[in-house]
């Protein structure tokens, strides 16, 4: 960040977070204190790239995708998933103040990327605040396991409807028809050819 964040006095609301200058999508505010997350490069770039494609490829009509969104949860929390489904018409912009959050109301479905380095933050912490926030469905992908796990919400809670480890594929029939070779989508080295989205 090109400014210290210790000169801030009080808790972190959206407004002062958004003021942060220099967030490279690492910092997060969660109830009111900062938190800050591992290196999005490297392995995890190369994942987030295959796997953005082909969820681009898999949304049906009226269903948009976008990657690394500051998403409103409350005033006071704002987190910024790896990809987020959503079908609102307008879609934030970057520089637009406020207007560049995403509701959470607005959200079908987030998605996140973790690995090795990814604690209980990235794993448990965000999960339970999505679920808090009611957003429909979530997918965590592991690419170190590598694992796949989508969740959907019942009840105020989330529970696992579809999961896959090394060497299966991922298929999910809700919020939209996916199929993802686990193994091709979080291979190291090489591009790998991707697997194609299931057809409906």
């Amino acid at each position: 960040m090109d400014q210290p964040v210790f000169d801030h006095e009080g808790p972190w609301t959206e407004d002062a977070y958004l003021a942060l200058t220099g967030n490279d999508g690492r910092v997060e505010v969660v109830d009111g204190t900062l938190l800050v997350g591992p290196d999005t490069s490297g392995q995890r770039a190369v994942v987030a790239s295959r796997l953005g494609e082909l969820l681009l490829a898999a949304l049906p009509e009226g269903l948009r995708l976008l990657r690394s969104v500051p998403l409103r949860l409350s005033r006071d929390c704002v987190l910024i998933p790896e990809f987020a489904v959503t079908n609102k018409a307008v879609l934030p912009e970057p520089g637009d103040g406020p207007a560049a959050v995403l509701d959470a109301s607005d959200v079908l479905m987030v998605i996140e990327v973790v690995g090795q380095v990814h604690g209980a933050a990235d794993r448990l912490l965000k999960p339970q605040l999505y679920a808090r926030s009611r957003i429909p469905y979530s997918l965590l992908i592991d690419h170190d396991a590598p694992f796949a796990s989508a969740e959907m919400i019942i009840s105020g809670r989330y529970y696992e409807y579809a999961s896959a480890g090394d060497g299966t594929q991922l298929r999910l029939e809700e919020p939209f028809p996916l199929q993802l070779d686990l193994a091709a989508v979080t291979a190291g080295g090489d591009r790998p050819d991707a697997s194609t989205p299931a057809a409906s």
